[in-house]
């Protein structure tokens, strides 16, 4: 029974090509190199620098790599289910990328908190934060929340033309001439990619991994990004020659959307940075030259305007932490926070009510301006 489950992932981790694999390793490693550079606690560092050697552990205690480990837990858990190279291209964006698929920013696997105090003698918390975030993306493909990645989609709808279908039809539960199948939205769009990556993979060598390039760039990763995984010769090459292969994928195949898409970067060059489209200057509005008190007393307004027009001591603590550690000018008072509010009282801007700091007579003055 191990010899069979050994050979049927074997031939299963065939169908991800290994220059996908190579790569996406060779990302994970350079970012634990960066998080190695710029923790200072050496038993945090310490910890992390094992996992050079050793940066996963499976439930045996056997080492393993980072990508062997997610393709592992893709062929556990739903083989059959999902496309496993798409699944496990899902996977690694979700880990190393910095920007999200609708272009927000967002954290990734290696951003670590290195300032907090980790308990190293239980483990490694990179280790359990990998496989923290593995869980719950698996837990979403595996369950079918991601349908592009489903294997076999659901059968697509169909437009009947009459209300009705023919007896026979009906008997043979076959569709009848009366029925158009209609083609998921994304149908022809998956056939492009399939084609674009079939060419690419034809180009690609060892040297020059053209199809991971080509999905960083679909994922919406920057120049910079891109010359820093994969080199700087090799991302300005290999962007020229997955353009020429476009050019050359729509005028054989009669796409003339895609070669109007492509008319637009005819004067492409991946050595040079791309121009920058002109932008209209908006007149500047004057913006008004406040003193340092008008400032200061804005700032505790605008915290008062949070908090619903009533804060105590602790709330302007909370959120003007920094003006606790600052020291006071006036020998009477502790803190810049202790000053400001005391001269905001003396002004009239704030008035006490108990423990609590309310609005004042000149509080209105203030305001920020509403805008029209």
């Amino acid at each position: 029974m191990v010899a069979f489950r050994e050979w049927l992932f074997t031939e299963e981790k065939q169908a991800v090509d290994p220059e996908v694999l190579a790569s996406y390793e060779q990302a994970c490693q350079a970012e634990l190199e960066n998080l190695i550079r710029r923790t200072s606690n050496p038993a945090l560092k310490k910890t992390l620098e094992r996992m050079r050697t050793c940066p996963v552990r499976t439930r045996g205690g056997n080492c393993t790599g980072w990508t062997a480990y997610a393709l592992g837990a893709l062929l556990r858990h739903c083989p059959y289910k999902v496309d496993l190279e798409e699944s496990l291209n899902y996977l690694m964006f979700r880990m190393l990328s910095r920007t999200g698929e609708r272009g927000e920013s967002r954290k990734c696997l290696f951003d670590m908190d290195t300032d907090r105090e980790y308990d190293v003698d239980r483990g490694c918390p990179l280790e359990a934060r990998y496989k923290t975030f593995l869980l719950n993306d698996i837990r979403s493909i595996c369950g079918g929340k991601i349908r592009r990645l489903l294997k076999y989609p659901k059968r697509p709808p169909t437009v009947p033309i009459t209300q009705t279908r023919r007896k026979a039809d009906r008997e043979r539960g076959t569709i009848g001439a009366d029925e158009i199948p209609g083609h998921p939205t994304d149908q022809r769009e998956r056939e492009l990619y399939n084609d674009i990556t079939g060419l690419l993979k034809r180009r690609s060598t060892a040297d020059m991994p053209l199809v991971p390039l080509f999905r960083s760039i679909l994922n919406g990763t920057g120049t910079r990004e891109q010359r820093r995984r994969f080199g700087h010769t090799t991302a300005d090459r290999g962007r020229k020659i997955i353009y020429d292969t476009l050019v050359q994928y729509a005028s054989n195949s009669g796409n003339l959307q895609l070669q109007s898409l492509l008319a637009k970067f005819h004067d492409f060059d991946a050595t040079k940075p791309a121009a920058r489209r002109p932008q209209q200057q908006k007149p500047a509005k004057p913006k008004p030259i406040l003193s340092q008190q008008e400032r200061d007393f804005r700032s505790i307004v605008q915290v008062l305007e949070r908090s619903g027009r009533r804060a105590s001591m602790a709330i302007f603590g909370s959120q003007r932490s920094r003006w606790r550690e600052r020291p006071s000018t006036d020998p009477a008072q502790k803190t810049k926070l202790h000053q400001v509010l005391d001269q905001m009282l003396k002004a009239g801007v704030l008035a006490k009510q108990g423990a609590n700091f309310v609005p004042g007579p000149n509080y209105a003055k203030y305001l920020e301006p509403t805008p029209a």
